[in-house]
């Protein structure tokens, strides 16, 4: 996952006027929010990844609860399939 910074750097708090805080706060919301879309998602269940999971992304994670089972979506293949990779 992509490290955000702590610090933004605004510059020059003093002629900053409602406009320029509004953009900047747009600036800071993308960069949080591309940064925690690039993560997976995980989920588990009592199966196997399916291959009409065509909702979930890829990178998204597969934890089968009865058997322990981890797998990557890895492949949208079309609209209605996808394919999941085992990963051991």
């Amino acid at each position: 996952m992509t490290k955000i910074k702590e610090y933004y750097n605004v510059g020059d708090k003093s002629k900053i006027d409602m406009e320029q805080l509004l953009r900047i706060l747009e600036d800071m919301y993308k960069i949080l929010a591309i940064a925690i879309n690039k993560k997976p998602d995980i989920y588990q269940r009592d199966s196997d990844g399916l291959t009409t999971d065509t909702n979930l992304s890829n990178g998204d994670i597969n934890i089968n609860t009865s058997t322990l089972k981890v797998e990557i979506l890895t492949k949208h293949d079309s609209t209605t399939l996808v394919t999941w990779t085992t990963l051991s």
